[in-house]
């Protein structure tokens, strides 16, 4: 897995946390309650994480940052 691989533009959270690698996105999708991990729209963005972090193409990454701006402002976090 790499997880230091960078999403193609940052993500600026309203708490003043930027989430631009992988790692940086597994973390915050780890740190929410586990009742909001298991919507669909965190599992989604999880499952295209784990996706990305394994292949080297930038097509599952690029879906990444897409899933996770759409997770994010569901959660009022951007």
């Amino acid at each position: 897995m790499t997880w230091s691989r960078k999403l193609p533009k940052p993500l600026y959270l309203n708490d003043g946390r930027t989430l631009a690698t992988l790692a940086q996105a597994r973390d915050a999708v780890l740190a929410l309650p586990r009742l909001h991990q298991t919507d669909l729209h965190w599992r989604d963005a999880a499952e295209l994480l784990i996706e990305a972090s394994y292949r080297g193409r930038q097509d599952p990454i690029l879906d990444v940052r897409t899933q996770l701006s759409r997770a994010l402002e569901a959660e009022g976090l951007i």
